[in-house]
């Protein structure tokens, strides 16, 4: 791809954000106007994004949507997630605002796959070793819910030890029908 210097490059400071993740870590992140921003200056705004899937889980306070990224003939798919906004009463807020929170994830996340921010997501760096991240309790989530639908069972214990890269990798391999003993096996071998 010829536009890979502009995809990859380092957002200014003031364009990084961070905000708390789930287990209180500070989290980075760009927000969805920069990513437009910069796949416009890539590619001159001819890009599209679309979104082919989405689920939104009442029950269970969450939406997913799975957005499809086109540029230059190359297409990236990735999911998005938000949870639920609720009123006092405990009814959803609104539902559109949510869904167009999970389309800005989903977005996000497939420029990534094009290098945008990707050294945001990137392994960090711990006292000299590289410390792979854990599964996000998004990926999780969305782990239980492939698995319920495919009536496979659960096994909270794997799923709670899985890094972020395995919890990819295991979605991709239970929509495409395979096991997780499959995806820990791969990538044990390297995924290869």
């Amino acid at each position: 791809m010829r536009n890979r210097e502009i995809l990859e490059r380092r957002f200014t400071k003031k364009e990084v954000k961070t905000r708390p993740g789930p287990s209180g870590e500070e989290l980075h992140y760009v927000e969805t106007a920069s990513v437009i921003q910069r796949l416009n200056e890539a590619f001159d705004g001819d890009w599209s994004f679309e979104i082919r899937e989405k689920e939104i889980d009442l029950e269970n306070g969450y939406i997913w949507v799975l957005g499809r990224l086109q540029c230059e003939g190359v297409v990236k798919e990735q999911f998005g997630f938000k949870n639920i906004t609720l009123d006092a009463s405990g009814r959803p807020l609104d539902l559109g605002f949510d869904l167009k929170a999970a389309a800005s994830d989903a977005l996000k996340k497939c420029a990534t796959l094009l290098g945008v921010g990707l050294y945001l997501y990137q392994e960090e760096e711990e006292h000299g070793e590289r410390v792979a991240r854990l599964a996000t309790e998004k990926q999780k989530a969305f782990i239980r819910d492939l698995l319920r639908a495919q009536g496979k069972k659960i096994d909270e214990e794997k799923i709670a030890q899985l890094t972020s890269q395995e919890a990819s990798m295991l979605i991709d391999k239970l929509r495409a029908g395979g096991s997780a003993n499959q995806v820990k096996k791969k990538e044990k071998e390297g995924g290869k």
